[in-house]
């Protein structure tokens, strides 16, 4: 049985680079190592910018220590919110590093596009080369791009592209300027809840713009055990019926897409009573393993999914073949 990691973040040098020469939101000062998101939200780095740029030997054989056998690697926040010249050159750099990766250790990782989402032309292109000829499995994305979402329509070709390649779109989380999470640091803003708030916002408009009715063969992946939404799945459901509103396009309730469409992954929530709550509203073949890092400790990811009372065809269905029947490998 093979550990299958959904989630495993990196960046190409091009990508601090880029974000050390701007002037504007997102900055990476050399000099202090912190990246600053948005007016006010700071992120030190420490440990975690070297481990991003840390792709070879040293990662496999971390990889290695832990029992993770497969890793689909994905580019961290930052190239989706460049200016679009800047963000067409460092994705395409970007996704052509990560492609020489998956030829160099082709049985330990897999390719999760990057794209520059300002440019609709120019990511529909991207997103093609990177699944037709460089083999990637996914598209990874974010749950805002500064002042534009995933949701608003101008995206929706990108998905529809995804879903005719036959590839996931994994949405990630990614730092809000709403001014509600300012004022307590980067880590309100970012994983204490930030994250949640945006991501679960942005997914949930998806669905009710009716994006799974129109392309029912979409699959979007979430992390965090589905950033609490298994636990507001039913109120939801119960909500949106009763008050019916015509911009509601959705077809069918919330949770019935989440059964369909959408599936998570444990990464960074390592509670029990979550992971349960997740696994009796969406069922165990909704959930792979995903391990965050390095913006978590990947050895208690890891320790926590050994650690859960399941049955072996369970812990085979999160541990691989859940992921394998959508990554066809």
């Amino acid at each position: 049985m093979k550990l299958i990691d959904l989630e495993n973040h990196f960046y190409d040098s091009c990508v601090p680079e880029a974000m050390s020469r701007r002037t504007a939101p997102p900055i990476y000062n050399k000099e202090t190592d912190v990246i600053t998101w948005y007016e006010g939200i700071q992120m030190p780095q420490g440990r975690i910018m070297p481990t991003l740029l840390e792709t070879g030997e040293g990662r496999i054989k971390f990889m290695d220590e832990l029992g993770i056998d497969i890793a689909v690697l994905s580019c961290s926040p930052g190239p989706e919110s460049f200016d679009v010249a800047t963000s067409i050159e460092v994705c395409q750099a970007t996704n052509k590093a990560l492609f020489e990766l998956t030829k160099k250790y082709p049985d330990r990782y897999l390719g999760s596009a990057i794209l520059p989402v300002k440019d609709i032309d120019a990511s529909l292109l991207e997103l093609e080369k990177c699944v037709k000829e460089y083999g990637f499995v996914a598209w990874h994305t974010h749950s805002n791009y500064g002042d534009t979402y995933p949701d608003d329509l101008q995206y929706r070709p990108l998905f529809k592209k995804a879903a005719e390649l036959g590839v996931y779109v994994y949405l990630h989380p990614q730092l809000t300027d709403n001014p509600r999470f300012k004022g307590f640091g980067f880590g309100l803003a970012g994983p204490a809840l930030g994250f949640t708030v945006d991501t679960m916002t942005t997914i949930t408009r998806l669905v009710l713009s009716g994006i799974f009715d129109e392309i029912p063969e979409l699959t979007v992946f979430l992390g965090h055990l589905g950033e609490a939404l298994p636990f507001l799945l039913d109120r939801m459901d119960n909500r949106t019926r009763l008050i019916k509103t015509d911009p509601i396009k959705c077809e069918k309730d919330l949770s019935y897409y989440f059964k369909k469409n959408i599936m998570v992954t444990v990464s960074g929530n390592m509670s029990k009573e979550a992971f349960q709550c997740t696994k009796d509203v969406l069922g165990i073949e909704r959930i792979c393993f995903g391990s965050d890092h390095p913006f978590e400790n990947a050895a208690d990811m890891v320790d926590f999914v050994k650690r859960l009372e399941l049955t072996d065809t369970e812990r085979k269905m999160l541990y691989q073949d859940n992921a394998m029947a959508l990554i066809k490998k």
